[in-house]
């Protein structure tokens, strides 16, 4: 069952921004620590934040409820598959809404 489409791009300089302005706080209050641990590790540290960033926008938006209705930022989190693909994870109130 498809309870709706999402979509949503981010430019990478916006997310540059807010992490050269918010530092810490900005990345503890929209990524999981997972999403946090994975970009660190890779030379494109803003891209990866940014399309992460996209894909929970878009999450969202497919949930019907944007970020509110008890959908949190790290209530949905991106992670990698083995084979490197990656999937949305969702906990909490985003996984109470795809219920």
């Amino acid at each position: 069952m498809i309870l709706g489409i999402g979509s949503d791009l981010v430019d990478v300089r916006r997310i540059e921004r807010a992490l050269e302005r918010h530092g810490e706080r900005f990345l503890t209050r929209i990524f999981t620590a997972t999403e946090r641990a994975t970009a660190d590790r890779r030379a494109k540290r803003y891209e990866t934040y940014a399309k992460r960033f996209a894909a929970k926008e878009a999450c969202a938006k497919a949930l019907g409820t944007g970020l509110r209705a008890g959908v949190f930022w790290r209530d949905m989190g991106v992670v990698n598959l083995a084979s490197g693909r990656p999937t949305m994870r969702l906990t909490g109130g985003a996984l109470m809404r795809l219920q």
